[in-house]
């Protein structure tokens, strides 16, 4: 688990949660202790002692030796480890038993039955330590392997997002880019001018593309200037009409979230000297709820052989997915001539 501590926004590595567990294990320790020896102070040593022998060895071996152990596959070794972390753990135990009832004998505490456990049957003794330690090591072997395991997931959640986000890119900057390319015969002060707007676009992208999240107000003027760049190169070929409501600008939202739904409405909508076409989008924000409705017409015309939208469509979904499980909808209506997608996230 290395890689971990490499990620920029590392996941946490649940020593809060390591903790809180041997506090707790503490505090019934300590509960168990009193009700058997009526003596407080003796309960609160044996219990101390116990935890400060066991936690930090039985987190070091079942996190960083158990868990890998059991990661690559090598059960023998994980059952050989196991066994002696147990035997361990018993030994302590063990211990710290004859050590209290020394403890009474000589009167420091007062004499209860309780540690006198160390002189019974030794079979059964050695059967009762070793498995209190076999116990306590699969709690905390269980603890820490659902930690490691949860830290993992997040990493590859994080990895997703990234290379889902990251597909966006170049995908947008090739189709800008050849737009520009195209003028350039055409009308050089038009291109000069969408380069200049474009720069502004990638700016963006290269120094707010990597953060996770960006305030609205930001991201909103993202998709304003593609927006820009997309109408003063179509000209009179598209009518659009944008609304935008915004309560609150300042609310942070992941970057490059949108830009997929309007990229694809521009790339798609009908748009010829004798098929004028139209986009509509409608950006709502209000409370926790955002709503974007982008709708555009089709031409009459299709091309079949483009799946470029599909799997842009697919891309965004499923990082919605990961970011919105549960809290977000994306509403498809699609007839031979219109296309409307909805977008209603709750933040």
């Amino acid at each position: 688990m290395c890689y971990l501590c490499n990620m920029k926004n590392k996941s946490p590595d649940g020593t809060f949660f390591i903790i809180l567990f041997w506090v707790i294990l503490f505090s019934l320790c300590c509960f168990q202790i009193i009700t058997q020896t009526e003596s407080a102070l003796a309960a609160v040593l044996f219990s101390l002692v116990l935890i400060l022998c066991l936690s930090f060895p039985l987190t070091y071996i079942n996190r960083k030796i158990l868990v890998k152990t059991i990661k690559k596959g090598k059960y023998a070794l994980f059952i050989f480890q196991l066994i002696a972390s147990s035997i361990l753990s018993s030994a302590i135990f063990a211990s710290l038993f004859f050590l209290m009832d020394t403890l009474e004998i000589k009167g420091i505490f007062p004499r209860s039955e309780y540690f006198e456990l160390i002189y019974q049957n030794p079979k059964n003794i050695i059967e009762l330590f070793l498995s209190m330690g076999l116990t306590m090591n699969l709690c905390v072997f269980g603890f820490c392997f659902v930690i490691e395991y949860l830290n993992s997931q997040k990493v590859i959640l994080e990895y997703q997002l990234r290379t889902l986000k990251h597909q966006v890119t170049p995908h947008f900057m090739f189709n800008v880019l050849n737009h520009i390319h195209v003028l350039m015969r055409t009308d050089v002060k038009l291109a000069s001018t969408l380069l200049i707007k474009y720069s502004e676009i990638l700016r963006y992208q290269l120094y707010n593309g990597e953060e996770e999240k960006m305030s609205l107000d930001q991201e909103i003027q993202f998709l304003k200037d593609f927006i820009t760049v997309e109408d003063v190169r179509w000209g009179d070929k598209l009518t659009l009409n944008c609304t935008w409501q915004i309560e609150d600008g300042k609310i942070e939202i992941p970057t490059l979230l949108f830009i997929t739904f309007i990229e694809n409405a521009f790339k798609h909508v009908s748009k010829s000297d004798f098929e004028k076409g139209y986009i509509i989008i409608d950006f709502k924000q209000q409370g926790d709820t955002i709503t974007l409705i982008v709708e555009n017409s089709k031409s009459a015309i299709q091309d079949k052989s483009n799946t470029s939208k599909g799997l842009g469509l697919k891309n965004i979904k499923e990082r919605m997915d990961i970011l919105y499980n549960g809290k977000h909808q994306i509403i498809v209506n699609e007839t031979d001539l219109v296309y409307r997608v909805k977008v209603i996230i709750g933040l």
